[in-house]
């Protein structure tokens, strides 16, 4: 039985200075199959990949608990079908 995951991309705004840093601080977490550093209107952007809505819900939780992290907003992903 294939287990389905719930993918999600965070864009997230960091204070100035420190998007290297959260970067790669999250590029060490296991729920995080990628981050980086992008230029424009958000500072990171990462995938994430859990197996359920409430653990993205704390994942999410848990990153806007960092006070280098100023703002972010959460896209859930789907497959085409």
């Amino acid at each position: 039985m294939k287990t389905i995951m719930v993918t999600a991309y965070l864009l997230l705004n960091a204070k100035p200075g420190m998007e290297n840093k959260i970067a790669l601080k999250l590029n060490r977490m296991r729920e995080v199959k990628e981050a980086n550093v992008v230029y424009g209107e958000y500072d990171i952007i990462i995938k994430v990949s859990l197996p359920t809505m409430n653990k993205l819900r704390e994942f999410v939780i848990n990153i806007r608990k960092n006070t280098e992290i100023e703002r972010s907003s959460t896209l859930i992903s789907t497959r085409a079908k």
